[in-house]
Protein backbone atom coordinates (compact mmCIF):
# COMPACT_ATOMS: atom_id res chain seq x y z
CA UNK A 1 0.00 0.00 0.00
CA UNK A 2 1.45 3.45 -1.13
CA UNK A 3 0.20 6.41 1.37
CA UNK A 4 1.19 9.93 0.10
CA UNK A 5 1.57 12.77 3.11
CA UNK A 6 1.70 16.50 1.42
CA UNK A 7 4.48 18.49 2.69
CA UNK A 8 5.32 21.53 0.87
CA UNK A 9 4.67 20.89 -2.05
CA UNK A 10 6.36 17.43 -2.35
CA UNK A 11 5.22 14.28 -0.66
CA UNK A 12 6.84 12.30 1.48
CA UNK A 13 5.88 8.76 0.64
CA UNK A 14 4.85 5.65 3.26
CA UNK A 15 4.82 2.63 1.80
CA UNK A 16 4.20 -1.11 2.58
CA UNK A 17 2.30 -0.22 5.76
CA UNK A 18 2.53 -3.71 8.09
CA UNK A 19 0.62 -2.96 11.82
CA UNK A 20 2.94 -5.17 14.11
CA UNK A 21 0.35 -4.45 16.95
CA UNK A 22 -1.77 -1.70 17.87
CA UNK A 23 0.80 0.89 18.84
CA UNK A 24 3.16 -0.27 16.08
CA UNK A 25 3.77 -0.44 12.51
CA UNK A 26 6.40 -1.02 10.12
CA UNK A 27 6.98 0.95 7.15
CA UNK A 28 9.13 2.33 4.19
CA UNK A 29 9.47 5.60 3.83
CA UNK A 30 11.70 7.85 1.84
CA UNK A 31 13.77 9.77 3.91
CA UNK A 32 16.01 12.45 1.49
CA UNK A 33 15.59 13.86 -2.34
CA UNK A 34 18.72 12.41 -4.34
CA UNK A 35 19.76 14.64 -7.34
CA UNK A 36 22.35 16.86 -8.61
CA UNK A 37 20.09 19.37 -8.05
CA UNK A 38 19.07 21.63 -4.48
CA UNK A 39 16.09 20.39 -2.81
CA UNK A 40 13.49 21.99 -1.20
CA UNK A 41 16.06 23.58 2.17
CA UNK A 42 18.79 24.31 -0.95
CA UNK A 43 20.79 21.05 -0.12
CA UNK A 44 21.71 18.94 -2.62
CA UNK A 45 22.70 15.22 -1.86
CA UNK A 46 23.79 13.49 -4.65
CA UNK A 47 23.65 9.63 -5.04
CA UNK A 48 26.94 9.06 -3.74
CA UNK A 49 26.50 11.36 -1.02
CA UNK A 50 23.11 9.57 -0.51
CA UNK A 51 25.32 5.83 -0.53
CA UNK A 52 27.55 7.50 2.28
CA UNK A 53 24.46 8.64 4.64
CA UNK A 54 22.58 5.25 3.73
CA UNK A 55 25.43 3.68 6.28
CA UNK A 56 24.53 5.51 9.24
CA UNK A 57 20.74 4.89 9.04
CA UNK A 58 20.38 1.47 10.35
CA UNK A 59 19.60 1.73 13.77
CA UNK A 60 19.23 5.34 13.58
CA UNK A 61 15.59 7.08 15.60
CA UNK A 62 13.17 8.79 13.69
CA UNK A 63 12.12 12.06 15.30
CA UNK A 64 10.11 15.17 15.17
CA UNK A 65 7.69 17.63 16.28
CA UNK A 66 4.11 17.66 15.95
CA UNK A 67 2.63 20.56 15.90
CA UNK A 68 -1.29 20.29 17.80
CA UNK A 69 -2.34 23.74 16.24
CA UNK A 70 -1.78 22.54 12.71
CA UNK A 71 -2.06 18.68 13.35
CA UNK A 72 0.62 17.84 11.33
CA UNK A 73 4.31 16.86 11.72
CA UNK A 74 7.12 19.66 11.34
CA UNK A 75 10.90 19.60 11.09
CA UNK A 76 13.47 19.30 14.22
CA UNK A 77 12.65 22.60 15.96
CA UNK A 78 14.21 23.58 19.21
CA UNK A 79 12.85 25.75 22.21
CA UNK A 80 14.96 28.93 23.07
CA UNK A 81 13.88 30.34 26.26
CA UNK A 82 15.32 32.43 29.20
CA UNK A 83 15.70 29.92 32.48
CA UNK A 84 16.92 31.16 36.12
CA UNK A 85 18.51 34.67 33.40
CA UNK A 86 20.01 32.64 31.23
CA UNK A 87 19.21 31.69 27.65
CA UNK A 88 18.73 28.00 26.98
CA UNK A 89 18.23 26.06 23.93
CA UNK A 90 16.38 22.93 24.42
CA UNK A 91 15.24 20.18 21.71
CA UNK A 92 11.30 19.74 21.42
CA UNK A 93 11.40 16.47 19.33
CA UNK A 94 9.72 13.43 20.34
CA UNK A 95 10.74 9.97 18.88
CA UNK A 96 8.64 7.69 16.50
CA UNK A 97 10.50 5.43 15.57
CA UNK A 98 13.67 3.86 14.46
CA UNK A 99 15.31 2.62 10.75
CA UNK A 100 15.45 -0.96 10.92
CA UNK A 101 18.92 -2.53 11.29
CA UNK A 102 18.06 -4.87 8.16
CA UNK A 103 16.34 -1.63 5.97
CA UNK A 104 16.77 -2.34 2.50
CA UNK A 105 18.21 1.25 0.87
CA UNK A 106 17.02 2.33 -2.80
CA UNK A 107 17.51 5.29 -4.79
Amino acid sequence: MINSIPLENKPIEVLNITSINPLISKCDIKVCYVSDEPNRNRSIITKEMGKKLAASLPGSPIVGHYNRDEQDFEEHNRILEFVNGKLTLSEDTKPYGFCDINAPVWF
